[in-house]
């Protein structure tokens, strides 16, 4: 039964900082806004029942600065737990597809991965980690924020992956997960 929806953060949740990676805390940068429709989601997805989470692969901003950033832009309050990485600049330090990143979520959630939904942009990051490490996956595939280099890996099915084009799509995909035995 899934309990936990556990989102992305850049090109996901928010828009990211023009420079790409986040060089400075992420609650810094004006550019960075609310992506459409996430505001309604996330208030959906709290009346369906479910717990957010963020996991997100980040440069410089901590757990607590990403968490600054969610409040900053009107959206704290809907996550019980935020993890940033810290390693897009760090080689060697456990980031997204890394299973390690999923097990600590886990872990600090206090769930088993049949009880989580990944929600993400970057298929390599997200959608594959997620896959590998056991957990249900929501994949936004517009073109705009929708990464994927990894074109020849294949998946493990169950778990299951759900393309939707607009984060306003993933209630019902939601609902669609929760249907299964």
């Amino acid at each position: 039964m899934i309990t936990h929806v556990i989102w992305d953060l850049g090109d996901t949740i928010n828009t990211s900082p023009h420079e790409g990676l986040d060089r400075k805390p992420l609650y810094e940068y004006p550019e960075v806004q609310l992506r459409l429709h996430v505001k309604e989601t996330l208030f959906r997805l709290e009346q369906m029942g479910l717990k957010q989470a963020v996991l997100s692969n980040t440069a410089y901003s901590d757990s607590e600065m990403a968490g600054k950033m969610l409040e900053k832009l009107g959206v704290g309050h809907y996550f019980t737990f935020v993890y940033a990485t810290q390693s897009e600049l760090e080689e060697g330090k456990p980031q997204k597809p890394d299973p390690e990143v999923f097990d600590f979520m886990m872990r600090k959630l206090q769930i088993h991965r049949s009880e989580a939904v990944m929600i993400g942009n970057s298929w390599d990051n997200d959608i594959l980690g997620a896959n590998e490490s056991g957990i249900h996956a929501i994949w936004l595939t517009n073109q705009e924020i929708a990464v994927r280099r990894n074109v020849t890996k294949k998946v493990q099915t169950p778990p299951w992956i759900i393309p939707v084009h607009d984060v306003g799509n993933i209630p019902d995909a939601l609902g669609l997960l929760m249907q299964l035995p």
